[in-house]
């Protein structure tokens, strides 16, 4: 069921507790009526099939997957990821490296388009940068660019309201997600700093958190960009004896055990430990050489 947060803002909370495959949204019902992020739930995501316009906080399925439901609605991104709503090319070299074998890529492509019911092929009407706002009528919102998730991954603050909408900065007890060809661990450290600038009231999440108190913010915040220390003194431990790529792998330092449960789960560790090693390398703290990862002593 829709929860009425503030006047004429309703959080829609996911399935699954807005787990993956779904995320929460949120729909705006003003002069301009508005939904973000349609991947929550198709029954209630139909009340409102009506909404003018579509805004998401980034390009992956499980943020615009009920798109559908609203064939009226203008859609909405970051400048950044408008290409990805069109074109699978785009979403292709947005989320793999280029290196990393077709028959993968085009594996994935497929799973995702039967997961969406469709494939990709959306016309953005509008495009954001950060610090834009998007006036609604009454209610306005700004927009957050929060790289590191993805590109042009974004949140959106309602200065009136003091509502905060995370999107992928879910503060979940896993932590940052960084395992796409366009993410970036370091970046998305930076945005968590950035994101410590505001003092909402409320936080929606787009997954599983759902509703957070602002009192509660900080420290959950402080506690979700702390994974990324955990990861990082992880992976610093384990090359004190130099390792190979696959070998680093195989520790499962992002996803633990469940590196081995499910396969499905080793292309994005690869890219998330891909990411680390770039930033130990950048302030170096660690260096390749003859085929395997070392760290640099101090």
């Amino acid at each position: 069921m829709a929860l009425e947060i503030a006047q004429n803002i309703h959080f829609i909370p996911g399935r699954r507790k807005g787990g993956y495959p779904f995320c929460n949204s949120l729909f705006i019902a003003d002069e301009l009526s508005a939904i973000i992020d349609p991947a929550s739930n198709r029954a209630e995501l139909a009340l409102h099939k009506d909404a003018k316009l579509a805004i998401l906080s980034h390009f992956h399925n499980d943020h615009i997957r009920d798109l559908k439901i609203f064939p009226e609605a203008g859609i909405g991104i970051n400048e950044k990821e408008a290409q990805a709503m069109s074109d699978p090319k785009a979403v292709v070299e947005l989320i793999f490296f280029p290196e990393e074998p077709q028959a993968e890529k085009d594996s994935w492509m497929a799973r995702k388009a039967r997961e969406m019911k469709g494939a990709w092929g959306w016309k953005v009407s509008r495009t954001f940068k950060d610090q834009d706002e998007i006036n609604l009528g009454e209610i306005k919102l700004k927009v957050i660019h929060t790289p590191g998730h993805t590109i042009g991954h974004s949140c959106f603050w309602f200065p009136d309201q003091e509502i905060l909408f995370s999107a992928d900065i879910d503060l979940t007890e896993f932590g940052p997600w960084y395992g796409n060809a366009c993410s970036d661990a370091e970046v998305f450290w930076c945005s968590l700093e950035k994101l410590k600038k505001f003092k909402p009231k409320l936080v929606a999440t787009g997954h599983e958190m759902g509703l957070v108190k602002g009192e509660d913010f900080p420290a959950l915040l402080d506690k979700f960009q702390g994974v990324i220390i955990q990861r990082e003194e992880k992976l610093l431990a384990a090359i004190k004896e130099p390792k190979t790529f696959d070998q680093i792998v195989d520790l499962g330092i992002i996803y633990g055990e469940f590196l081995q449960k499910a396969p499905g789960l080793r292309p994005p560790e690869r890219r998330m430990i891909i990411h680390h090693l770039r930033w130990l390398e950048k302030k170096g703290l660690a260096r390749y050489e003859s085929g395997k990862w070392m760290l640099i002593q101090g």
